[in-house]
Formats: structure tokens, sequence, C-alpha cells
């Protein structure tokens, strides 16, 4: 691998980025994660966002930078998001959050996008100052690429408008490819806007499978089934090695240049994440 390359997927390491779920987080993060980075809280459906708020504190306490997911159609009301949002910012020190849809397919109250959560003009009232949005190499159920990609405008244009900052968080994928290609797309519609590349840390090939099934990694069951081969030698490795080497040459091209840091998705465990790290910046 050329040194230019090396370096290029160093840097993207040492930026990570990673998503948390439980309590206890800080005491595996330190083993790899420094103060001041960015941590993502996630959210589930069904989760309570008072518990929520309480991992954000936590993560602040130990000197992180808890990023909140905020799913829209979890959302009742005005209210509610101010709330929420605003007890974070006041409890949590959060000042980004990662705005989703949401799993759910019908939204509980007036909010069924994320781009409608930008615009209420709540999360600057309340003290946020930068939005995360999701991104899919993969595609998304019920949404054509040409939708998809104007989506990611109208929700820049937002931002912007709201004086909020603005960066795009993707889905991960076990292959190399869907990442190329999008990472493609949005360059050549001029979307100017950091990436966090999502990766998927290492785990057994039933958890692996489990978590890209449940997350629409290729939007349904057939389409990870079309994948399966790439797949199954992706499972023979600790990690996303393979996705990883084969960014490689995109990530120092133009095309490249707007990933800011890889974003890990630790569906084996925070441990063999942050060990996995550890190993791939020692090679």
């Amino acid at each position: 691998m050329p040194s230019l390359v090396q370096d290029r997927i160093a840097s993207l390491l040492r930026a990570a980025t990673v998503e948390v779920y439980e309590k206890n987080s800080p005491k595996v993060l330190d083993s790899y994660f420094r103060p001041g980075s960015d941590i993502y809280v996630s959210y589930l459906p069904g989760d309570d966002f008072g518990e929520r708020i309480k991992i954000a504190r936590i993560l602040h306490d130990a000197g992180y930078n808890p990023v909140l997911h905020l799913p829209a159609r979890q959302i009742a009301g005005r209210q509610m998001l101010a709330d929420y949002v605003g007890g974070a910012v006041e409890q949590g020190g959060v000042k980004r959050l990662l705005l989703i849809a949401g799993d759910s397919t019908r939204a509980r109250g007036d909010y069924a996008t994320s781009l409608q959560i930008i615009e209420s003009g709540v999360l600057q009232q309340v003290g946020i100052t930068h939005v995360d949005v999701a991104g899919h190499p993969e595609g998304n159920v019920g949404l054509s690429h040409e939708r998809l990609m104007r989506v990611l405008i109208d929700k820049r244009d937002a931002a912007k408008a709201a004086g909020l900052g603005y960066g795009i968080v993707t889905q991960f994928s076990f292959d190399p490819r869907p990442i190329e290609q999008w990472l493609g797309a949005i360059h050549d519609i001029g979307l100017d806007a950091p990436v966090r590349l999502g990766l998927a840390g290492p785990a057994n090939p039933a958890t692996l499978l489990k978590f890209a099934l449940r997350c629409g990694i290729g939007n349904s069951i057939s389409a990870v089934q079309k994948h399966i081969g790439t797949i199954g030698r992706l499972l023979k490795d600790t990690g996303p090695e393979g996705v990883v080497r084969g960014l490689g040459d995109v990530l120092v091209s133009d095309k490249g240049r707007c990933v800011e840091a890889f974003h890990f998705f630790p569906v084996g465990g925070l441990a063999k994440t942050s060990a996995w790290i550890k190993d791939a910046l020692a090679e």
C-alpha cells in the first residue's frame, strides 16, 4: 500500500468516532478514544429519552463530546423536541446531534423527517450548533438515488439557513464499491459537507449479519444475499480491513477529500473495536 494511502487511512483512524449505548462506556472508551472525542449516543426504538441524556452527561463528565441521535418520528411535538434537546444541552453539554428519521414508518407527532427537525428552529434556540444527517451508500428503502441526493442538499441548505454546522455520517457497508460510488455522487453534485464514513467494528459472523439485516444494508435480505460472497470473505477477517483497503485509492482522490474520519459501529463491542483501531494504526 503506498505511503500516501497509509498516511490518509492513519489520519482517519486517529480522528475516529464511535457509537455507544451503555452507561459504562467511558471505562472502555478510555482504552483508545481521547478526551475531547465526539462519541455518538445511539437510540433504539422504545428507548427512554431521559436515559439517553443521562449517558450524555456521563460522557461529558468523562471529558468526551456526546453526540445524541435524534429520531424525528419518535418526537411527539415541538415541546417534546425542545425538552429533549434542551435537556441534553443543559445536562449533557450536547452541542451536536445526529438526526435520523428513525425505524418507525409512521411519525408519532409533527416530524416525519430530519429536515423538518432542522427547519423547526428549535435546535439553535436551545443551544445546538451542529447537525449530522445520515448517508446511505447502499440506498434507503423507498427512495431513489436522485431523491437521496436531493434530500442531502436540502438538509445542508436548511442547516446553513439556520446557522448550524452540517455533516454526514454514513451507514456501514461490507463492500467498498457502493461507498466509492456514493462518494463520487456527492462530489459530482458539489455537496460540500464533511463525511464520517461508517465501518462495522469486528464481530462474529452471526452478529455482523444480524446488524446488517436490522440496519437495512442493501435495503433487503435479497440485496444482502447478492453480496454474500463479499460478506463471507469479510466475515473471516477480524474487522473491516477489506473495506478500508478497498477504499485506499478513493480516499486520496478528489472524491474522498470530504471524508474527515471513520465512524465505527461497534457491533461486536467497544473493546473489540478499540483494539482493532489500535492494531490497525500499529500496522
